[in-house]
């Protein structure tokens, strides 16, 4: 048997469960509450305990009581999660605010599911194949990125920007994504900056942020980097830091202090939370608009519910000329996944665009003409499911990230 040091710190919230099934089950119109699990959903009858927070719970009591054993079959299982945090909101709730049950406080499934993946990555039952390689390049000092990519490739966007500074109270992280996969939207980001007057920092220095290491839960090939990451902005005097992309958020503002067991030395935000406060100093000269268009929100896993942060991209959204916010049925902290997240996209491909295919549906059961969020992940896997979708849909609506949306306004 494995040591188990990390499931056994999480031994009470484990134990809490009591087996009511809301995590898969949960349908409460009165509050919003339209199901809970994406991976059960899309698995159809083939959606049995293992691939829902019930299930999981169920096992990991076993595991705990070791009458079951880590092993490289239960990986399987386990990374077929997004880590998304649905199921948090749904249990042990009473649904009514003033009634307050304490198991209610008890369960933290992410940091459940991290646990056991820190577990079966320490017992040598993973990283998965695919999971391995993205490390790897993570870690290659040619590379810093889990693409394979040359490391110098994450930086050519930015010769087209010679304004970019190399110091300065206000720093951009760049991360991976979004210069390897949709340069076109960091470009719009610089159009959007630049029209506003504003000046930015970067570092061609930066690395990876991790975050897919720590999802994974390989956490030991993560402190290099976040040492590394933190003194290349301490050495810029930033300030603030701000990135576009919701993983690296989440990853640089819970996880990088959690880490290191103290506070970083200068704040993190994350775009939105720029745009936003241009949009209400109207920083941004947008262009004369005729008509309106409709748009609904996505809330990202790691923007909502992992990081609380809910109304300041639809406070943005509503402050751009000519929109029409509209809300999908599951929104907020009952929004539905995109299916990318928790390194499902790269192992499980289809079950991530099975899962976006849902989302984009029910985006157009809104009305909405746009379909817009602001994490690369989503905008990826929504994207690729877009493209697989019959015409009549492709011609309802849009996908689209919110840099984007601003930046052909203006």
């Amino acid at each position: 048997m494995s040591e188990l040091k990390h499931l056994k710190k999480e031994w009470k919230a484990i134990m809490s469960c009591m087996g009511c099934g809301d995590c898969g089950y949960a349908i409460r119109p009165a509050v919003d509450r339209y199901l809970t699990c994406p991976v059960k959903e899309a698995k159809g009858e083939g959606g049995f305990e293992i691939y829902f927070a019930r299930g999981r719970m169920n096992v990991l009591k076993s595991i705990l009581e070791e009458q079951i054993p880590l092993s490289r079959e239960l990986a399987e299982f386990v990374y077929e999660c997004m880590e998304c945090g649905n199921c948090t909101e749904v249990c042990h709730m009473s649904q009514n605010e003033y009634i307050v049950l304490n198991t209610s406080k008890w369960i933290d499934h992410v940091k459940v599911w991290e646990a056991l993946r820190k577990d079966l990555v320490e017992a040598g039952f993973a990283p998965l194949d695919r999971h391995g390689k993205l490390i790897d390049y993570m870690k290659d000092d040619n590379m810093r990125n889990p693409y394979g990519e040359d490391e110098a490739k994450k930086f050519e966007w930015t010769t087209k920007f010679p304004e970019i500074k190399d110091r300065g109270e206000l720093v951009f992280f760049g991360g991976c994504t979004m210069p390897l996969r949709q340069v076109d939207t960091l470009k719009s980001m610089m159009k959007i900056l630049k029209a506003a007057g504003k000046d930015i920092a970067m570092s061609k220095d930066e690395w990876c942020c991790g975050s897919v290491a720590l999802r994974i839960g390989d956490e030991s090939s993560v402190i290099d980097i976040v040492k590394h990451n933190i003194d290349v902005f301490k050495n810029m005097g930033a300030k603030t830091i701000f990135t576009a992309c919701a993983g690296c958020y989440r990853t640089w503002k819970k996880d990088y202090p959690e880490l290191l067991g103290e506070d970083l030395p200068f704040e993190v935000k994350h775009i939105t939370e720029i745009l936003v406060d241009m949009l209400n100093n109207n920083e941004i000269p947008f262009k004369l608009v005729e008509g309106s268009e409709t748009v609904t929100w996505h809330d990202p896993c790691h923007l909502g519910r992992h990081m609380n942060l809910y109304e300041i991209p639809r406070d943005a959204l509503l402050k751009i000329p000519g929109l029409e916010l509209k809300e999908m049925k599951r929104n907020r902290n009952n929004a539905w996944c995109c299916g990318a997240g928790g390194g499902v996209k790269s192992e499980f491909p289809d079950l991530a665009l099975d899962i976006s295919k849902e989302r984009i549906k029910e985006a157009v059961d809104t009305g909405a003409q746009i379909l817009t969020t602001s994490c690369p992940f989503c905008i990826g896997n929504l994207s690729d499911a877009y493209k697989e979708m019959e015409t009549d849909v492709q011609e309802k609506i849009t996908v689209i990230d919110i840099i984007d949306l601003i930046a052909k306004k203006i």
